[in-house]
C-alpha cells in the first residue's frame, strides 16, 4: 500500500481520517444546500467548511 507508506500511517488511521473528512464535507454540502434555498441561513457555510481543511478561504 504505497499511499499509506507515503503518509506513514496505518490502514485504520487512514480509514478514520478519510471517514472524518467525508463526514465534514457531507455536512458542509448539506449546509450549502440549505443556504442555497434560504440565503440568510448559515451565511458562513462554505467559508467554514473550506477553512476547516485548508486553513484559508477562497472567494468565488
Amino acid at each position: 500500500m504505497g499511499h499509506l507508506k507515503d503518509l506513514n500511517i496505518s490502514y485504520f488511521t487512514h480509514l478514520v481520517q478519510a471517514w472524518k473528512m467525508a463526514f465534514w464535507f457531507s455536512f458542509g454540502a448539506f449546509r450549502l444546500l440549505v443556504h442555497g434555498l434560504v440565503p440568510n441561513f448559515d451565511t458562513q457555510a462554505g467559508h467554514s467548511t473550506v477553512l476547516k481543511y485548508t486553513g484559508t478561504s477562497e472567494e468565488d
